[in-house]
């Protein structure tokens, strides 16, 4: 694959692209953090790859489907020689009309908590067909029009859709204390761009600051403050390596009151500076 970043994925206005990644491309592309601005669909034929989607790290294996939504930070660790992937990214644009979102609403809550879909062999060969259809209309250079596109990207959705309601069928016995740590990270999604306190995090969730750190202590083995700063630390991350904003500006777009606040917050994280770290390879 020549050009992941032609998926829709970082900063494109197309519809639609598909690709086959034998050549560990998504690690290469994605070995920093990235926030992705499309909506793609990773089916793993054969391998491993191992990934952090947003707060939580995946292992992707053979006859798993990976839906990952705009907005949502990627970060491709490792890919195993023999990894391969059948990629397909939509506009992020497709995925907000009313219709399509309507739809797919229901799926959207399910795939946030979790991405990655495991299928039988036959469902795997059935999206891979699928997919194949898709990378044949892109090689004949047939650019389907946003109606075409959408459709497409319903169908996905609707595929994997009831695939992941079957397999997670068992109900999860979630206790208070997952139920709290599920909705603090949703609420630092939402929020950590301009707050990290614990307190307003709290209170939000309409409990005391002591009662949320030894739940989540309890829950997880890291601390309120430690969420915070992973995906603070992300956002960071990936605004040094994939764009031209000064330290200062993405200092500032974080909410960090100076370049040196910032700096002495990223190191304590990092172990490097700001400025080390995008010049790093």
């Amino acid at each position: 694959m020549k050009h992941i970043n032609d998926i829709g994925l970082i900063n494109t206005d197309k519809d639609f692209i598909a690709e086959v990644d034998i050549t560990g491309s998504m690690r290469k592309i994605y070995h920093y953090p990235q926030r992705m601005t499309g909506c793609l669909f990773i089916l793993c034929l054969r391998g491993e790859c191992d990934i952090t989607i947003h707060l939580s790290e995946y292992q992707i294996k053979e006859n798993n489907i990976v839906t990952i939504l705009p907005e949502t930070f990627v970060h491709v660790h490792r890919q195993s020689p023999d990894c391969r992937l059948f990629l397909v990214g939509f506009n992020k644009e497709l995925l907000s009309g009313t219709h399509l979102f309507n739809s797919t609403m229901s799926y959207l809550s399910l795939v946030i908590e979790s991405p990655v879909t495991p299928l039988r062999p036959e469902l795997t060969r059935l999206f891979r067909d699928y997919f194949m259809v898709l990378l044949r209309m892109k090689k004949i250079n047939e650019k389907p029009n946003k109606e075409l596109a959408g459709a497409m990207l319903l169908t996905i959705l609707h595929g994997i859709s009831s695939i992941h309601q079957d397999v997670n069928t068992p109900i999860r016995n979630f206790n208070r204390g997952d139920e709290i740590v599920k909705r603090l990270v949703q609420h630092i999604i939402k929020h950590y761009t301009q707050e990290r306190s614990v307190t307003f995090y709290a209170d939000l969730l309409h409990i005391s600051p002591q009662h949320l750190s030894t739940t989540v202590n309890k829950v997880t083995g890291k601390t309120v403050t430690d969420i915070i700063a992973k995906l603070v630390i992300t956002d960071a991350q990936a605004k040094l390596k994939s764009t031209d904003l000064t330290i200062q500006e993405i200092a500032y777009s974080l909410n960090f009151p100076d370049i040196s606040f910032f700096g002495k917050y990223f190191k304590r994280y990092t172990g490097m500076s700001p400025k080390q770290y995008r010049e790093s390879v």
